[in-house]
């Protein structure tokens, strides 16, 4: 239909010039709907080649079969007819440059590959030219050669053509629409090397209807020149005497329009909706950066009961706005402020070892890029670390309490309420004060009752002083006798019976030497305390080295008795020194042991998660604090989770 409407003339000439084979080939179809020329130069060391004729006629049985303008259709006939010469080289490399030309009469498309050029007029001035694909043409447009591409030496040097290996890259054109009297020629190197394009303009300038005159007339200017190594030429000129025109332009271009139209309405309704949902997404996304601004502002403020609830929000907006990281962060913040507020909660209701507990949970999911964080957990485990110390000096004097152990009992509730003072605990410092009152009152009745059995056997323990005096230097127990006759003097009252003591004690000056010899066994005796104190002191020490620091706070706190009994005040006061340095350790211990149970639940979890080269790190570091703390079984324990973390890498490794 198209065919019939429009009026193409095309007239072609293509000979050998003075080669001894033409190896220009050139060949089209026109059939009612589309029309397809095609031009191809031979590119050979040889006389002769079959390269041309090949790529023409499997560019036009590729046409054929599927008739296109479409500019991937173009370059796949172009890729297809590539390979078609690639796999037919056999004796010698097929190659070729060309150039197709595709028309539904109403427009066109060119694809090319090489130097063969097409070159078209519009009422008879130049309108349009193809490119070469060669280094001299490249080298012009770049402004670095002022040799005329018909005559640089680099001409033939083509980076594209039919025949090549890789990288090839043909050319296809846009869309050209056709007008009457249009003209377009294709012609090969041995026309271009020898008529330039200004006398081809002046032949079609002044050419009629009629094409072959027009090709007629360059064969006979071409060969007028004579030269003296004439190669193959071709020449084909396209005469479109009147081009297509569709009846139906109008009312397609006015569907054209109705369609756009709604297509632009659908475009707009699709835009704002969009714009309204991208605004929400927006406002959603500012909503939980606002939320979790809120939230780290005020964690730094140590606001974590408004943190939580601020974290709660900004979790359920991250889900909702489906932010893998954010919800991963979130998640971690709220299980470190639910820790937190839980703790503060025990803490307010005393319970000091839950709490401590809650407080190191936090500091375990704590990464250290929040290091306010970090230092607030940090103090509250300081603070719980001396409350807990309060309650332990508070338990150990109510021990000494309730073994009568009233100087004891009076040391640790002083220090207990040395201790809450330091915290500002008024409640456990009021305690302790309590406690203190209970020792004093204790001792005060001890003494009331004293006074009171004083006043009633005075006498009778003066005269049972006396008489023990007697009986005890009787016997030889000098110092017994000396104690006794003091006593007695002491329990005395007048003037006669302080009388009678001292002549009593006159007695003993008799004897005076006897005790001399005698102090040496006193001080036997004296060491012997000494030493069965110092062993007690040692039995902590080697509890200490242990590390089992209660046990050496018991023996520190029974050799401090036995010193202070022997009116020791230097080993007291280094006794002293010790149980604190003890019950340090024994604090630093439980730190030392949460950190290991950490290093363990963070290589288990890494481990389920087939992370094994973190959980690697994790179980090592795990197993070396088990093994720092002394505990050996949790040591083999991260020994064998070691082996079996190894043993899934390298599984996993090999699956791999």
């Amino acid at each position: 239909m198209r065919k019939s409407n429009s009026v193409f003339k095309t007239a072609f000439v293509s000979e050998a010039g003075a080669e001894l084979a033409n190896n220009d080939y050139f060949a089209y179809i026109e059939d009612d709907d589309f029309a397809c020329y095609v031009l191809a130069s031979g590119i050979t060391d040889f006389e002769t080649s079959v390269a041309a004729k090949e790529a023409v006629e499997h560019l036009i049985l590729s046409f054929e079969e599927k008739p296109s303008m479409a500019k991937t259709s173009l370059l796949q006939y172009m890729r297809d007819t590539n390979e078609r010469l690639l796999n037919d080289s056999r004796t010698q490399r097929l190659k070729a440059s060309v150039i197709m030309l595709v028309t539904d009469y109403e427009k066109f498309r060119y694809v090319s590959a090489g130097n063969v050029r097409l070159r078209m007029y519009r009422q008879g001035r130049f309108f349009l030219q193809s490119s070469d694909m060669s280094l001299a043409n490249d080298l012009i447009q770049h402004g670095k050669s002022d040799t005329p591409l018909d005559r640089h030496e680099e001409r033939h040097n083509l980076y594209t053509y039919l025949g090549k290996k890789d990288f090839f890259q043909p050319f296809a054109s846009k869309v050209y629409k056709l007008n009457d009297a249009d003209i377009i020629a294709l012609y090969s190197k041995g026309l271009w090397e020898n008529v330039d394009a200004q006398e081809l303009d002046e032949i079609f300038a002044e050419a009629s209807d009629k094409p072959q005159e027009s090709v007629d007339y360059l064969e006979e200017v071409l060969l007028s020149r004579q030269p003296s190594e004439l190669k193959s030429y071709t020449i084909a000129a396209i005469f479109i005497n009147k081009a297509f025109r569709d009846p139906e332009r109008e009312h397609k271009r006015l569907r054209r329009i109705k369609i756009a139209i709604i297509v632009v309405v659908i475009l707009i309704v699709v835009a704002i909706i969009a714009y309204v949902l991208h605004m929400l997404h927006q406002n959603k996304l500012q909503e939980l950066k606002d939320e979790l601004d809120n939230t780290h502002g005020l964690i730094a403020a140590e606001s974590y009961q408004r943190a939580q609830d601020s974290c709660k929000k900004a979790l359920d907006l991250a889900k909702e706005l489906r932010k893998p990281d954010d919800i991963a962060e979130l998640e971690n913040d709220l299980i470190i402020l639910d820790s937190i507020v839980e703790a503060d909660k025990l803490y307010n209701e005393k319970n000091y070892q839950s709490a401590y507990e809650d407080y190191l949970k936090a500091l375990r999911y704590s990464d250290g890029t929040n290091k306010n964080l970090r230092h607030y957990l940090q103090r509250r485990l300081k603070v719980l670390e001396s409350q807990m110390n309060v309650q332990q000096f508070m338990s150990l004097g109510d021990y000494l309490m309730q073994n009568s152990d009233y100087d004891g009992a009076e040391a640790m509730y002083m220090r207990a309420s040395s201790e809450a003072a330091a915290l500002h605990d008024q409640d456990g410092r009021n305690k302790a004060i309590d406690a203190l009152e209970k020792v004093y009152d204790k001792r005060a009745e001890l003494r009331k009752d004293a006074t009171q059995k004083l006043d009633d056997k005075k006498q009778k323990a003066m005269s049972d002083a006396m008489k023990k005096g007697d009986d005890l230097l009787a016997a030889g127990d000098i110092d017994g006798a000396q104690k006794a006759y003091l006593d007695a003097r002491n329990l005395s009252d007048n003037i006669a019976d302080r009388t009678q003591t001292n002549a009593a004690l006159e007695k003993v000056t008799a004897a005076r030497e006897k005790k001399a010899q005698e102090e040496k066994t006193s001080a036997d005796e004296l060491q012997k305390q000494y030493d069965e104190a110092n062993s007690i002191e040692q039995k902590g020490d080697k509890s200490f080295d242990d590390g089992d620091y209660l046990a050496a706070q018991m023996y520190y706190m029974t050799a401090l008795e036995k010193f202070n009994a022997l009116m020791d005040d230097t080993k007291v006061k280094v006794l002293q020194g010790k149980f604190e340095l003890a019950n340090e350790k024994n604090s630093e211990l439980q730190t030392k042991k949460s950190d290991a149970e950490k290093f363990e639940q963070d290589a288990r979890n890494l481990y389920a998660d087939k992370n094994f080269t973190e959980a690697l790190a994790a179980a090592t570091a795990a197993k070396d604090a088990y093994t720092e703390l002394g505990l050996k079984a949790k040591a083999d324990e991260m020994s064998a989770l070691l082996d079996e973390i190894s043993t899934d890498q390298a599984i996993a490794g090999t699956l791999k």
